[in-house]
């Protein structure tokens, strides 16, 4: 457990760090040669730049046309993300089958029941991964929160967590050989009263740092 809190706590100190930077004033991102992508955008890892995300997406979410517009603009402003579909889970032509398919489920506090029932419900083999990351991951996650509290990884005055997902891959033996293994589902919950927890992870959807996208113009919602 300790291990996993010390993971964690890196990243955290990670995206402070990058919130540190940001403000004092880091270098700007180096030009790009894409049209549609007028700044140079950073890869959370190498092994994600188009090799990790499917191709085929399907999107259940409580706030489905949002989140639809969202991706659907990100993979029109970026030429590396040619390919790339994102479908309407709720419809009917969702279902259609595809070689390289992946799953996102994203729901607020309290509308999981409506997403299970609109949308997961559809794909039988989404049930028990979504089930289970309801019932089990999210306690697992606020207890590690208290753990990195515990052993002062963070300071005891941390606020509670808001954000919770996970990755769900084909088979979870998948190291050494990571670029080679496709995530077959990803499970967000947003305990937030707002979309910052879907602000901050739907470029990671794609291997994109999210600060990277912001910086560049790319993620910043234009509400068209």
């Amino acid at each position: 457990m300790l291990s996993r809190c010390t993971m964690s706590a890196v990243i955290l100190l990670a995206a402070c760090s990058a919130a540190v930077a940001a403000v004092q004033g880091s270098p700007a991102l180096e030009p790009s040669s894409a049209a549609d992508a007028p700044w140079a955008i950073e890869w959370l890892t190498p092994d994600l730049k188009g090799a990790a995300t499917p191709k085929t997406l399907i999107l259940c979410s409580d706030s489905m046309a949002e989140h639809l517009r969202r991706y659907r603009s990100l993979i029109e402003k970026l030429s590396v993300l040619k390919g790339h579909t994102i479908l309407d889970g709720s419809k009917l032509e969702a279902r259609k089958p595809a070689a390289d398919i992946g799953y996102i489920v994203f729901a607020h506090k309290g509308n999981e029941d409506q997403i299970v029932r609109n949308c997961v419900a559809n794909y039988p083999e989404l049930q028990p991964i979504v089930t289970d990351f309801i019932e089990k991951e999210i306690s697992s996650e606020q207890d590690e929160f208290q753990d990195l509290i515990k052993y002062g990884i963070l300071p005891k005055a941390a606020q509670p967590r808001q954000c919770f997902g996970r990755y769900y891959y084909q088979t979870e033996d998948y190291y050494p050989t990571r670029a080679t293994k496709k995530w077959f589902a990803l499970i967000e919950m947003d305990y937030s009263s707002d979309n910052r927890c879907f602000d901050e992870s739907f470029s990671a959807t794609f291997g994109i740092d999210p600060e990277s996208c912001r910086s560049a113009g790319i993620c910043v919602d234009d509400g068209k």
